[in-house]
Order: C-alpha cells, then structure tokens, then sequence
C-alpha cells in the first residue's frame, strides 16, 4: 500500500531541502568586489619619490591639513573631559512605567545627543572624502615630500602624479626614456599596422563622401566646445557605421578588471571601446580570466577590448587625454596577452602590438599602440607595457588628410577585430582540448 505524504510533510521537506541548498551556497566564498577609488588615495601618495604640484595634490595636502586639525582640537577636548569632574550618580526612585520608558529611551545606546553636549559631533575624514573648507583657517603642516612644479595642473586623476605611479610600475607613456638613455622597443608590426590602416575604403571615396560632407564636419568640429559635443557630434562622421553595434560601447567605466597596479588608480572609462561579444569567448575561460578580459560588471557588454578611443574638447589638458589611452590601451594589452597566454606552458611574448587607442583633440586624431614586456624581476611578475605614437591626421586639415584619418581609423578597428576573433579562436579550441580530456 503506498504511503501518503500530506502537504504538511511536503512543505517541511522542502523547506529543509532550501535551507541545506542555501547553507551550502553561504559556504561558498563569493568573489570579493574590486575597490576602485574615485581619488588617489593616501598610499598612492605615500609612494611617490617626488610630488608634482597638481591639483589633486594640493587636494590630498589639504586633507591632511584638516585631519591634524581636527585631531588637535580633539586632543584638547579629551584633555579638558579627562580634567573634569564626575559627578557620582544620584539614586532616584521611580515607578515601574518610568523605568520602562526610560529603558526604551536608552534602548541601543540611546539617541544622538551629541547637539546638547556643546559642540560639533566630530567625523571621520577619509581618503575619498569631497571637503569643504576655509583655506585661512587651515593650521600650516610641513611636506616630508618635494612638490616640483610651479603651477598646478587641471586635468583630473589623469596628472603628473598618475603619470609618474604608471612608470614606477613600468606603464610607461609615449616616448618614455629609461634613466640610462635606452628607449623602450617599439613594436615590431608597426609597419604592419600602418599598412593595414591605409587600405582603401569604399565607404570613404569621393563619391561616397563629398566635400560638402568635409565642410560640415570642420564647422561641427569648430562649434564643439566641450568633450560631449565632440563625441556626439563630430566622432560619428570619423567612425561611421559600426559593423556590429554590440561590440562598441561608450561610458562604462571598467569596475570590473583587476587593478593595473598596487588598487590606488580610479577606474578606467574610455569615451568609446570595442570588444568581442561575450558569447564568443568559451564560458570556462570567461570564469578562469574574468578579471583580466571582462572590463563592466554589466556581462552582457563586450569584453577583451583593444580598440580604445577617448575624444576630448578644446578646453581639455591633452597630456591628461595622452595618460588615458596609456592607461586604457595597458588595460587592453593585458586583456590579449591574457587571451594568447591561456593554457601556454610560459606566458606568451613576441613583442607586438594588437591593441589600439585612439586620441581626438582639437581636429587632431592621434594612434597609439599599447603591448606588453616581459616583468621585470623588481615587480614579481607583473607585466611592463610600452605605448607607442604610430601616426597622427590632421582632420580638419584638408578634404585629403580627413579622407586618410577617417580611413586609418575604420580600418583600425576592422584590424583589431581580426586579432581579437583570432586569440579567442585560439583560446576556445584549447578549452575544448581540455573539456575533451
């Protein structure tokens, strides 16, 4: 005879089934959020031999001012309560709905009484902290450091100081020189590269794109006064239309790639970038690399980029725009590398560039190329990377000059596209030799 299970039965099986699934889901450590500051934090300052007088120095200078100052004024407070008198409490009889009420009052320390003590609760002031304050009444603190310019710079995170913290980690921007005079390597394919760049184009011949079309994208050029307008009213007229609108996306910044250096840097977020679809990388390497080829948390968005493009207005500092596509195409570059080293017997070096990063500025557009060196032995195995000035166009020039900058550029991308599908080609068959065996 079959034995009945009622409802009652059912449901606390299921229940105890849900709460061992879960028991053993809590048991499984999830993978810690990466931290990427909005402003270099005091590390970032700590380990700079020399600070340059930038703007977010003389920020970072004056947090400190005001940490020792609110310190000081803290000391004195706790000196002035320890020399005080305590009163002895004093014995009060009451009924017991006063006491509960009092109880209730006190409940979880009681409530913030901190306006009726006589002064301002004080804070914590963290590294990341946006403060307001009166530079007259800033107490004077002595730098146990050298700042070395003369004038501040604006530019954002991306100023000398980021400049010189990528070369102690050997990131080293366009025409770097070692202190013994020796030049980093260019990459061998440069030649390559160019060749590719100036191959013909239907989609930029006269008949495609007249004269007419020229003058209009100079006067949109000279209208644009700010990075937003550039973008959206010039950059389309150089890019045309993309292949796949999946594998382009713009103003993500990458919270989710591993830090480039010692996690002191913000976030990178190039104005544009192109990448592969997610689904065609194998799911198992997307795991294994996650960190080192999946740029957003958003997973849907393209991943292993190498074609970076930031476009910048008049008003903006360049030697700011030229750290930016250091710092996105190293990003880039370690993404590749990652892809051609998977399932290697040693990391995978041939001294090429296969990631490319793109500067719009003032009708000016700039390429720069990005590939990885072996580590030097000083930083235990983190890769060097090397950025390299491949050619400019001056885009408002002429109608020929536009012709040529608009072609190098959709050819870039094209060329880019190709070593990018050909590392994950790779990848993909050496996970599918691993899943088979």
């Amino acid at each position: 005879m079959a034995t009945l299970q009622s409802s009652d039965s059912k449901a606390i099986g299921s229940s105890r089934k849900r709460s061992s699934s879960q028991s053993l889901d809590d048991l499984v450590p999830k993978p810690q959020k990466k931290v990427h500051p909005p402003f270099p934090p005091t590390i970032f300052w700590d380990q700079l031999a020399e600070i340059p007088l930038t703007s977010n120095a003389l920020r970072e200078l004056r947090r400190r001012a005001l940490v020792a100052s609110y310190a000081q004024v803290t000391g004195q407070k706790v000196a002035q309560r320890d020399n005080c008198c305590v009163e002895q409490p004093v014995s009060v009889e009451a009924s017991p709905s006063i006491l509960k009420r009092i109880q209730r009052f006190a409940k979880n320390g009681g409530p913030d009484l901190s306006a009726l003590r006589g002064h301002r609760a004080l804070f914590e002031v963290s590294d990341n902290m946006s403060i307001r304050y009166d530079s007259t009444k800033l107490p004077s603190a002595a730098s146990e450091k050298v700042y070395s310019s003369a004038t501040p710079e604006t530019m954002g995170p991306y100023d000398s100081a980021f400049q010189q913290h990528l070369i102690d980690y050997h990131i080293f921007p366009d025409s770097y020189e070692y202190p013994d005079g020796r030049l980093p390597p260019e990459p061998t394919n440069r030649r390559a590269i160019l060749e590719a760049l100036e191959r013909p184009r239907a989609s930029l011949s006269a008949s495609t794109f007249s004269r007419a079309d020229f003058h209009k994208f100079q006067r949109a050029d000279k209208h644009a006064k700010t990075a937003r307008e550039v973008f959206y009213t010039v950059i389309p007229t150089i890019e045309g239309e993309a292949a796949d609108g999946r594998c382009v996306v713009g103003g993500i910044p990458f919270t989710n790639f591993d830090h480039l250096t010692n996690s002191t840097l913000v976030a990178s977020s190039p104005d544009l970038f192109y990448g592969a679809r997610p689904e065609q990388l194998d799911g198992n390497i997307r795991k294994e690399l996650n960190g080192l080829v999946i740029p957003s948390t958003k997973h849907a968005l393209p991943i292993a980029p190498n074609v970076f493009l930031q476009a910048k207005g008049p008003n903006t500092f360049l030697p700011g725009a030229l750290l930016q596509a250091c710092y996105n195409g190293a990003l880039g570059a370690r993404a590749m590398h990652s892809l051609q080293s998977y399932g290697q017997p040693t990391r995978f070096y041939d001294n090429k560039a296969y990631v490319l990063s793109w500067v719009y500025h003032c009708g000016t557009l700039r390429l720069f190329t990005v590939h990885p060196l072996p580590p030097p032995a000083e930083l235990g195995g983190q890769l060097s990377f090397v950025t390299t000035h491949i050619k400019s166009w001056s885009m408002t020039g002429d109608y020929d000059y536009f012709l040529q900058g608009a072609t190098a550029y959709r050819n870039g991308v094209d060329w880019a596209k190709q070593q990018r599908d050909e590392a994950i080609k790779e990848a993909n068959v050496i996970a599918a030799c691993k899943t088979a065996t």
